[in-house]
């Protein structure tokens, strides 16, 4: 299993924008093959700040995921509200998961 990490950090003003469209990411994701969990988080102190959160079946999955035609699209929206793009992303291999 692996799990995907991506902050992202909305420009001034443009959080809700950034928010609708993580929503519609995480909904389109969540239907994808191999997809175990997708979430979005916004940050409790910093509010401009928002997790992605991902947990796929294995790299297939996520390759797939990646390759998608709707994940291309939203991607490419997000350089229109954040502050930096790419964001920050990190990959891991899932080594133990117990329930949450």
């Amino acid at each position: 299993m692996l799990m995907t990490l991506a902050k992202f950090q909305a420009r001034p003003g443009a959080v809700s924008s950034l928010l609708d469209l993580a929503r519609t990411l995480v909904k389109h994701s969540r239907s994808g093959t191999g997809c175990l969990e997708y979430g979005c988080y916004q940050d409790i102190i910093n509010s401009d700040t928002l997790l992605l959160v991902g947990r796929w079946t294995g790299q297939e999955a996520l390759e797939t995921h990646y390759e998608s035609a709707h994940f291309r699209d939203l991607v490419r929206q997000f350089k229109d509200w954040v502050v930096e793009a790419p964001p920050s992303v990190s990959l891991y291999d899932v080594i133990e998961m117990d329930h949450l």
